[in-house]
């Protein structure tokens, strides 16, 4: 199905070509990997001979004009970065043609498929050296925040609730390399109003974890404490290095869990609403405790294993 909001023009306004699309995406199952692409090193193209019209000469000459418009990066592409015939972008100039492969033509239009929309309407992709780990960890993303209301101040979490839950779920280990590169990119928009009129501009932004953190959380008894806790205040103090006042959190949970609820004071009350918001939590409050001890142990001994 056409989509316009992604990629207009891919396909052309009145659809004759929709049928050459079609054809295009299952040739990609008999290709060949010889020509030249600007943007990968190792170029993958559809055979065109095995695409063959149906009928007539138009389908043949819809044929020719899909795959010349593709050649290049254009707007068809993305509207974004493609210049738009002789009108060009922040890119590029009037004479550049910059010639991409028909795989990375075909990952580009579908690159809003990796995107997780947050609630304030910004977009996010976890960026990793190694593919694999980047599908399984935006696979999380999806699963855990696709539909949670998050607001774009909450970055440094989602990134470290994605290593967390790669370490736990999967048994693996994210490795040094992967470990010193991993970040959230973030698409976001903004209104432009120096100019008079109001203009809708796009921001890309860039966070990431210092590599220690990320060493920590991705220990599995590290990172399968931090989920069964569940609670930010705790993954917060984690990721700032403030693990000494889980010591305080702890048995400050241990005091206020030991007292009948009718005997709690205020501020009893308060220490917790404070820190913690599972209601699992509160109602095992020891247990919830003794968690948050383990956790600290934990982390000092990971601690000192990598001083």
């Amino acid at each position: 199905k056409k989509d316009e909001k992604h990629y207009p023009n891919f396909i052309d306004k009145d659809g004759h070509q929709q049928w050459v699309f079609e054809e295009f995406v299952k040739a990609f199952s008999d290709n060949y990997d010889s020509g030249e692409c600007f943007l990968c090193n190792n170029p993958i193209y559809v055979k065109k001979e095995n695409i063959q019209p149906r009928s007539n000469n138009q389908e043949q000459k819809n044929k020719d004009q899909f795959f010349n418009k593709i050649e290049n990066l254009n707007m068809a592409h993305n509207r974004i970065l493609g210049p738009s015939g002789n009108f060009p972008n922040s890119f590029w100039n009037l004479n550049d043609k910059f010639k991409i492969c028909h795989l990375c033509a075909f990952l580009i239009i579908h690159h809003h498929l990796a995107l997780t929309k947050l609630s304030d309407e910004s977009e996010i992709i976890i960026n990793a050296p190694s593919f694999k780990v980047m599908y399984e960890m935006n696979k999380l993303v999806k699963e855990l925040f696709g539909k949670e209301k998050l607001s774009g101040k909450q970055k440094r979490e989602i990134l470290a609730m994605s290593v967390i839950e790669y370490s736990r779920r999967l048994n693996v280990s994210l490795g040094m390399w992967n470990q010193m590169n991993l970040e959230i990119i973030q698409k976001s928009f903004q209104w432009d109003y120096s100019q008079g009129i109001p203009q809708k501009k796009i921001t890309i932004d860039f966070y990431s974890l210092p590599y220690h953190i990320v060493n920590l959380i991705s220990d599995r008894k590290i990172a399968s404490l931090i989920s069964e806790i569940g609670e930010f205040s705790v993954l917060n103090m984690v990721l700032n290095g403030e693990e000494k006042r889980l010591i305080d959190i702890g048995n400050k949970l241990i005091r206020i869990g030991l007292k009948p609820f009718q005997d709690r004071n205020k501020n009893d009350k308060a220490v917790l609403n404070n820190l913690l918001h599972r209601e699992k939590n509160k109602n095992n409050i020891i247990n919830t405790a003794q968690k948050i001890l383990e956790l600290y142990v934990n982390i000092s001994e990971r601690r000192k294993i990598y001083a």
